[in-house]
């Protein structure tokens, strides 16, 4: 891949923000932190925090270049 290509892939990459800490990233993961509540994305190392928790539940993987 060439500059230019490299440019535009980087420049049509979608993101999101972290629900927990507001940082922006292009991969976000797709949780639930409390039993039968909402879905969340959060960045993976808030991931990490939350997966340990008793009501943590995964939804996927969301990825900016893939869209």
């Amino acid at each position: 891949m060439n500059l230019t290509n490299t440019k535009k892939v980087l420049s049509e990459m979608k993101t999101k923000l972290c629900y927990t800490c507001l940082a922006e990233g292009d991969v976000m993961y797709r949780i639930q932190i409390q039993k039968g509540k909402k879905w969340i994305f959060v960045c993976p190392k808030c991931q990490a925090k939350y997966a340990q928790g008793d009501f943590y539940r995964y939804g996927g993987t969301w990825k900016g270049y893939r869209h």
